[in-house]
């Protein structure tokens, strides 16, 4: 087991996203849909501070990743798309300290939009 020199945001959409998100998918789409999170990692904090300090840096990037899963077309997208937005659309939860149970060695991708594409096909 190793620790990673991450920490995380786990978020979760609250009903202001689920109601966006409305005209892109079917009944059956919706199930579900305030259950599942996405993980993020972000660099490390050490107190509350320095943890609202990531969010900060990151919502924009999170926010455009949670709305592009459901809409490409960035012209449908809120705007602005403020912290307060963020944190209105999004239940928002931090993890200290994450794990790695795997002993495999941990590799990342850079996803472009041909395999982001692929991978939406997939969940959908």
């Amino acid at each position: 087991m190793a620790v990673l020199n991450r920490c995380a945001i786990a978020v979760a959409p609250r009903q202001p996203m689920v109601d966006w998100t409305r005209p892109f998918w079917t009944r059956e789409d919706m199930e579900g849909l305030g259950e599942d999170h996405s993980l993020y990692l972000i660099p490390t904090y050490d107190n509350e501070l320095e943890a609202q300090d990531r969010l900060l840096d990151s919502y924009g990037d999170i926010f455009a990743a949670e709305l592009d899963l459901w809409c490409r077309d960035r012209s449908r997208w809120p705007h602005p798309r403020s912290l307060e937005l963020f944190e209105a659309w999004f239940s928002v939860r931090f993890f200290p300290l994450v794990e790695d149970l795997d002993t495999a060695p941990l590799h990342t991708y850079v996803i472009d939009d041909d395999l982001q594409d692929v991978l939406r096909g997939a969940m959908g």
